[in-house]
């Protein structure tokens, strides 16, 4: 055997079992909706934190946090000026 089929069995013996698992795997049940624990936790999510509502929000862009001055652009833009300015000293 070749230890490309070796490598081939052991990925079909994996997916095998992977189903396997998967299909076996116990159903969660929807009643998690209903439990007190749960309902604690959002709620307790849901409360504004101990600071001023201007810095409990969080600032995002395209649901990424991002500062909002911008100062990681600025940064981002200085580097690639360098960058340029080093590769036209080396043409």
């Amino acid at each position: 055997m070749t230890l490309d089929m070796i490598i081939g069995i052991v990925f079909i013996l994996l997916g095998v079992w992977i189903y396997h698992e998967i299909k076996n795997a116990p159903i969660l049940d929807d009643e998690w909706e209903d439990d007190p624990d749960v309902i604690d936790f959002l709620e307790q999510t849901d409360k504004p934190g101990p600071w001023d509502e201007e810095d409990d929000k969080p600032f995002t862009v395209g649901g990424l946090t991002n500062d909002k001055k911008g100062d990681f652009m600025k940064f981002q833009k200085k580097q690639n000026n360098n960058l340029k300015k080093e590769n036209e000293k080396h043409q």
